[in-house]
């Protein structure tokens, strides 16, 4: 090969040469003479020049390569391996779940004394039939965190499905048991469950392949698995926090809803939970200039709720919850009673009658000594008060004497028994009739009558013990039932109709409920029930400045005033007849008064020029920064004003309130996924400690 000429001016020098040939060596070397020649006396090689001319001009594509395992990269290795990762997992869950621990203490014993090899772990085994079904294996760092991931995936769909089969499998009128519980435990947030399982085994696998320690590991495993619940209840238990505050005004709020609910109403945060400071931040929004519409709106939709929640409650007691209803049924409860009693009163005499002839001559001493009482002038003013005497009054006096009289012309001593107690009915009926003209001497009458009744009675005596026993009866049911006749006639009559008869019932009622208990025991209960709901209805109307055309609004402030004008007598005689369910929904019906009444009443402006001026200056503040071109102080007001109007929706919203009201629900699903993870773990580095952990975690979350 000829060297090319140089260019013009240009020479080459010769190579540089050291002074005595070789260089010296090192200090402690020496050179080895045994050799047959110096190096220089090697023969040259005489190489082939290279030949290019099988090279192509095209890139040949990586489909024909072939992984480590044996397999082809592609889709059908994807799924293979991934039938590698549903074997081992299903092995490790077995294993975790009591299998290994089966070999260990049964079957490698017994294998070891037979002299054949010891089984291994499920997971290896179920690696062991993936090679033998020549599946393939993870190549990669990244390709073995995949397959971790989907070892703790398959355990965890094989994890939900038993727990649904032992859910499955039990009745569900059966009492909780350990399998229930297990099975609840097992299938809780399926979702979370598997979220949790992919970043639980992938940040133990990652921690892995990066060279971390088994301790690292089983924290990436906790951190990572735990990190979705963490979001998941982390995020809404600060927002509860935030707007309803802590467990106590939890519960508050969950007893208010419970007790609004009754009435087929919600009630704001800071009327469910009491909280001052909520209660004040909503009285300050009721007088916003972009939340008070919201307020008002949500104050105006309650108390129709309520209103219409506690006419329907009375309705469901009573058809017509009037007054006027409720004193018709008094007039007609009161009739019945009336009736009832006569007839028992009838019946007891006529066992009177068994032993006294009817014949037999009742001499009326007493009863002719109790008219003569009756219809004799005041000496000294005969003329003035023998006009005043009750001309029917007269009438019977002169009556009975004449006919004690005609009886004692013919020979005897007295009426016959059987007239004297006829007169005696008939007298009754009068006496204590519900319906007597003003003019009719209702008190004179149940005098005589009483008369006639002891005349009755002395003629029993002499008839012989029985006789005498059966009288008396007769005569104390008389006396027990006449002085609630004679109260049950003042309340019924009375002059205005049904209206003043529900009145009277239930006057006094501040003070006692001895009116009104004796009037609701002598009611059958439907008219009982009416009385009840009258009053129910009654109770919560607004004053007649406070109503509409209907007369429905309901008030808070009415429904606690009356409620507190009744008597603890009164409220148990109403409405702790019914059993313990009426109790507790009037008690509940109370308490939402007042939690109403109390939120009404802090920082409330009753002028209304506070919240007036400001709307005024927060309006022309937003007007006037749009029209002089400062757009961000128009936006921060703008800003503000939606702020405070979302805050007013929200603590009046009743899904947003049913919501603040519950408890934020531990993140359950994410332990049976990490249950998973660190068993699998265990199970790859037979670490002991792990799966202790793993089993006390176990065992304390199924608790």
């Amino acid at each position: 090969m000829t060297t090319p000429p140089l260019p013009p001016g240009f020479v080459l020098d010769p190579p540089a040469r050291p002074a005595g040939g070789l260089p010296p060596l090192p200090p402690g070397f020496v050179l080895d003479s045994s050799s047959s020649g110096p190096i220089t006396d090697i023969p040259a090689v005489n190489a082939l020049p290279p030949d290019f001319s099988d090279v192509a001009g095209n890139v040949a594509s990586t489909e024909d390569q072939v992984m480590g395992d044996g397999w082809k990269p592609g889709f059908l290795r994807d799924v293979a391996m991934g039938g590698r990762s549903v074997l081992q997992g299903a092995g490790s869950l077995i294993g975790a779940f009591g299998g290994d621990a089966l070999n260990y203490a049964i079957a490698n014993p017994i294998e070891r004394s037979l002299g054949v090899q010891e089984s291994g772990s499920y997971r290896d085994t179920g690696a062991w039939l993936a090679d033998k079904l020549n599946l393939p294996k993870p190549q990669t760092s990244t390709e073995r965190v995949y397959n971790d991931i989907n070892e703790a995936l398959t355990g965890t769909a094989l994890t939900l499905g038993a727990g649904g089969l032992i859910n499955a499998g039990r009745s569900a009128a059966a009492s909780p048991t350990v399998a229930s519980r297990v099975g609840d435990f097992l299938t809780a947030q399926p979702a979370l469950q598997a979220v949790s399982t992919v970043t639980g085994s992938g940040a133990a696998g990652a921690t892995r392949e990066a060279g971390g320690g088994q301790g690292a590991q089983l924290a990436a495993a906790l951190a990572g698995g735990l990190a979705p619940s963490a979001i998941t209840a982390g995020v809404p238990m600060a927002l509860r926090g935030g707007f309803r505050g802590g467990e106590k005004n939890r519960q508050n709020l969950s007893a208010a809803i419970d007790d609004f609910s009754q009435l087929g109403s919600t009630p704001s945060i800071g009327q469910g939970t009491g909280s001052w400071m909520r209660q004040g931040v909503e009285t300050l929004l009721a007088g916003g200039p972009t939340s008070g519409g919201v307020m008002a709106r949500f104050g105006k939709r309650q108390g129709e709720e309520i209103g219409s929640g506690l006419e329907g409650f009375a309705r469901r007691m009573s058809n017509d919850p009037t007054a006027e209803g409720a004193g018709r049924a008094i007039e007609q409860g009161v009739d019945t009673y009336t009736d009832r009693v006569r007839s028992i009163r009838g019946q007891l005499y006529d066992r009177v009658d068994q032993h006294v002839p009817a014949d037999a001559p009742v001499a009326l001493a007493r009863t002719q000594q109790e008219l003569q009482r009756l219809t004799a002038p005041t000496p000294g003013a005969s003329n003035t008060t023998g006009a005043m005497i009750n001309p029917e009054l007269k009438t019977l006096a002169d009556n009975i004497a004449a006919d004690i009289a005609a009886a004692q012309a013919a020979g005897g001593t007295g009426i016959p028994y059987q007239a004297v107690k006829d007169i005696r009915t008939k007298l009754g009926e009068d006496a204590f009739s519900f319906t007597l003209s003003p003019d009719k001497p209702t008190a004179q009458l149940r005098k005589v009558y009483a008369a006639l009744t002891d005349d009755m009675q002395d003629l029993a005596r002499q008839a012989g013990p029985s006789a005498e026993r059966a009288v008396r009866k007769a005569n104390k049911f008389y006396a027990d039932s006449r002085e609630r006749l004679e109260l049950l006639q003042r309340v019924v009559d009375k002059n205005g109709g049904p209206e003043k008869v529900f009145q009277a019932a239930i006057a006094g009622t501040k003070e006692g409920a001895t009116v009104l208990r004796q009037v609701m025991g002598s009611l059958p209960k439907e008219a009982q029930r009416d009385v009840t709901a009258a009053v129910i209805k009654r109770m919560g109307l607004a004053n007649p400045s406070g109503q509409d055309t209907a007369g429905e609004v309901f008030s808070a402030a009415s429904f606690l005033t009356n409620w507190n004008k009744l008597s603890p007598e009164a409220q148990q005689t109403l409405f702790h007849r019914y059993g313990p369910e009426m109790s507790e929904n009037i008690t509940k019906i109370a308490q939402v008064a007042e939690r109403i009444k109390e939120s009404d009443g802090i920082l409330r402006s009753t002028s209304g020029t506070g919240p007036n001026a400001v709307a005024a200056g927060y309006w022309g503040s937003l007007g006037l920064s749009l029209l002089s071109g400062n757009i961000p102080v128009f936006a921060k007001l703008a800003a503000a004003g939606a702020g405070t109007n979302v805050i007013a929706r929200v603590m009046t919203n009743p899904s947003a309130v049913r919501w603040l009201a519950r408890t934020t629900e531990l993140p359950v699903g994410a332990l049976p996924a990490q249950l998973n993870v660190l068993k699998r773990i265990a199970a790859e580095s037979k670490d002991e400690d792990v799966e202790e952990f793993a089993a006390a975690l176990e065992e304390a979350a199924q608790e």
